[in-house]
């Protein structure tokens, strides 16, 4: 299987599901299928090890199948098995055709979720689903790299993530390498919206001291999902 990551992050990747054994993993940015094949073999581990049943909710606007022969970023490996044909796929993956920052997306999301028993559904209009603080999230965000399309996904997404567990950022340097706001600015501009310390960046955990992402803890948990997206609405009414 063609998974189009840096060998060192699949090894932090790697220790950070193994270490919290999520319920379920929010993936956006599918592609061809690697990284949530390689999520879902880690999960179905756990599981053949008497650990946590877990799942791969995977968001992308293409079907990995449309995208398979793309030269994108790396050229298709003709000898490679498709992730998305696979009994492990089969068995963990729960695939969403949708961009993924798009509301009705997200809300196909937040379905799954819901099947899965990581959210619990409430009658107030203004929170419609608490978390099931029984159950563990991880969240990474790989679809967009442009300021405002992954701000919304962090806003979407990110306070999904369950105390303890972690947000990872892809790719990073793209601030750097196009001169211009990306992934970094987004993070920086969320962690400003969040309550102090209820997310920490974790340097630490990239053990061998490269990474193209950014690791995210989130430390504390003092407000329920709503409050993000009203915080972002009030900031941008604000003059």
């Amino acid at each position: 299987v063609q998974v189009l990551q840096d060998s060192q992050d699949l090894m932090y990747l790697q220790h950070i599901v193994y270490m919290k054994k999520p319920d379920a993993i929010i993936e956006t940015g599918t592609y061809k299928g690697g990284l949530t094949y390689f999520f879902a073999t880690i999960l179905d581990w756990i599981e053949r090890e008497g650990g946590t049943a877990g799942s791969v909710v995977s968001v992308d606007r293409h079907h990995p199948d449309l995208v398979f022969a793309a030269n994108w970023f790396c050229p298709p490996c003709a000898d490679c098995v498709r992730s998305y044909e696979t009994p492990v796929w089969e068995r963990k993956v729960h695939f969403i055709q949708g961009l993924a920052d798009d509301q009705e997306t997200f809300q196909h999301v937040v379905a799954n979720l819901h099947e899965l028993d990581c959210l619990k559904p409430q009658q107030v209009p203004e929170i419609p689903f608490v978390m099931n603080t029984a159950k563990t999230i991880i969240v990474n965000l790989d679809a967009n790299h442009e300021f405002q399309g992954l701000m919304k996904e962090l806003i979407y997404y990110a306070p999904f993530v369950t105390l303890n567990s972690y947000l990872i950022v892809q790719d990073a340097k793209l601030d750097k390498i196009w001169g211009t706001a990306g992934p970094t600015a987004a993070l920086n501009a969320f962690l400003q919206l969040s309550p102090p310390g209820e997310f920490v960046v974790e340097e630490d955990l990239k053990f061998h001291g490269y990474s193209q992402h950014i690791y995210v803890r989130r430390a504390q948990v003092t407000v329920p999902h709503s409050y993000f997206l009203q915080v972002a609405m009030e900031a941008m009414r604000s003059p």
